[in-house]
């Protein structure tokens, strides 16, 4: 088990967010070596940034989601400056509790109605892939953090692309809103800074999605500029790794 206080969550946030949209994740490793997260258009075969950390999808109407997708690009595809993950290695990710307004939770929900606000979710999401009864993370949107499995392993040249599954308990129309999560990705021994994923459920306006995930980059990915004024608000984060 790791401990990371808040103070330590901020030296690991400060670099300014990029804002999200409609792309998979990528992972890759600066010329350091240090494991970061952007934005890859898979069909297009497009890097769109390699400096986001927050991501947005939508679930169906049977509140399924398979989005966004995970990417890693090959040994002979990355931009200057940055390296391939190592081939035939694990991607795993674990969901950790954050705090908005003093309440810890690994889910949180905003209905998607007046000014973004987000509150501990009375709903339940599920993360699986097959077979399910052996990958599978539950966030019931309590103040514990929940491990997650291993979402694939890059090919021999460093390559990976996979989708797995979101999917709510609860899709009645109460449900109907955004839903706001965390995690961390692993490769190798090294972790990402925290991202974050918002998710809309039965609310088909643009609008309030990207006015929820600029509301994310500004309070939970903070840039430099704020991140001292965070230090008096420290919060306890415990992580662990398997």
């Amino acid at each position: 088990m790791k401990i990371f206080t808040m103070t330590t969550m901020i030296a690991l946030s400060l670099s300014a967010p990029a804002f999200a949209q409609h792309a998979d994740l990528l992972l890759i490793r600066d010329d350091a070596g240090n494991l970061l997260t952007g934005q890859y258009d898979f069909d297009g075969g497009n890097v769109l940034n390699t400096s986001s950390r927050v991501f947005e999808g939508e679930f169906d109407e049977f509140g399924t989601s398979d989005e966004p997708g995970f990417n890693a690009l090959s040994s002979g595809n990355v931009p200057a400056g940055f390296q391939a993950l190592q081939g035939n290695t694990a991607v795993s990710f674990d969901a950790n509790a954050f705090g908005i307004n003093g309440t810890i939770s690994n889910l949180f929900y905003w209905d998607g109605l007046g000014g973004v606000d987000f509150v501990q979710a009375s709903n339940t999401m599920t993360i699986s892939k097959a077979p399910s009864n052996l990958f599978s993370a539950t966030l019931d949107a309590s103040g514990s953090d929940v491990d997650g499995f291993t979402i694939d392993t890059t090919s021999s040249d460093g390559f990976l692309h996979k989708h797995i599954d979101f999917g709510l308990s609860d899709i009645s129309e109460s449900a109907h809103g955004f839903y706001l999560w965390s995690l961390i990705l692993e490769n190798e021994g090294s972790v990402t800074d925290p991202i974050f994923y918002v998710h809309g459920f039965g609310v088909h306006d643009e609008v309030a999605h990207e006015l929820a995930i600029d509301w994310v980059g500004d309070n939970l990915v903070p840039a430099p500029a704020s991140a001292t004024a965070m230090l008096g608000c420290a919060v306890m984060f415990t992580r662990r790794r398997r």
